[in-house]
């Protein structure tokens, strides 16, 4: 069963933990402003959508992210520039598939 909750870290302004069965990854949004996710994580894409919400709800006003989620970045509403990702929380989104 999986589960995303929220926790503390220091060193982030907000701070999830996944739990895959018996397994617990974290992610989070590092004071920063970087999106930040255990590279060992089983659901990267579920850590992801869980973030970009938690940015969009609190009006994080911008947010980077590495190019190592597994999924296109793009769809998310970041912008690549140089190295990182980037996006304001006006341009983030939870993209879906369901054609609609």
């Amino acid at each position: 069963m999986l589960s995303v909750l929220a926790s503390r870290k220091e060193g982030y302004r907000f701070y999830f933990e996944l739990r895959d069965g018996g397994r617990t990854f974290g992610g989070g949004l590092t004071e920063a402003g970087l999106l930040i996710c255990d590279p060992a994580c089983t659901q990267k894409e579920l850590m992801l959508r869980t973030l970009v919400n938690k940015c969009r709800n609190d009006f994080v006003p911008a947010v980077s992210a590495r190019d190592e989620w597994g999924v296109a970045l793009g769809r998310f509403g970041f912008e690549r520039k140089g190295e990182l990702f980037y996006s304001s929380w006006d341009k983030l989104r939870l993209p879906h598939d369901c054609g609609h």
